[in-house]
Order: C-alpha cells, then structure tokens, then sequence
C-alpha cells in the first residue's frame, strides 16, 4: 500500500494581508479610472477621424471645384468664340450689302 500525505491542520492565525499606506486598493474606483481613461481614449480618436474625413472631403471638393471652374472656362470661351465669329460674319454681312 502507498502512503498518503497528511493533511495538514488549519491554523487559526489571521492571515494579513501586506497593505501599503497611502495606497488605494478600492478595485471599482480604478475600474472606474479605466472605463473614464479608454472613453477619453476613443473620443479623442474619434475626433482624429473625423479631422482626417473633414480634410479628405474638403481636397475631394477642392478637386471637383477645380474641374467645375475648368468646365466653366472652356465653355465660356468656347460661348464667346462663337458669339465672335457670328459678329463677325454679321460685319461683313453689313460691310458687303
């Protein structure tokens, strides 16, 4: 037959525990601390994103901008060209006759 250990009595000393003045030892206060700390965290990251989506939609609207003005300006001396010619085959209409 084995040999079983003994099981050892249970002392009836209190057990102490190593606590260190000045420290806070309250676990739902620093959870607290964190759940404060991460939402700060993700608010501030938030608003990182919505800076860098402000300024990709502000360069795609420069963009469009830029090519609408373009647009404008071709047709506009295109308009005016032609305006040009039709006066001046209007002149020599009127310089003939």
């Amino acid at each position: 037959m084995k040999k079983q250990k003994p099981v050892p009595i249970k002392l009836l000393n209190p057990k102490f525990e190593n606590l260190v003045k000045g420290r806070d030892y309250d676990l739902e206060r620093k959870l607290k601390k964190l759940i404060k700390q991460e939402s700060k965290r993700a608010s501030q990251k938030l608003g990182k994103d919505y800076n860098f989506l402000s300024e990709v939609k502000e360069k795609d609207e420069a963009l469009l901008e830029e090519e609408r003005a373009e647009m404008y300006w071709k047709a506009s001396s295109f308009f005016q060209e032609q305006e040009h010619d039709s006066k001046s085959r209007q002149l020599e209409k009127a310089g003939r006759g």
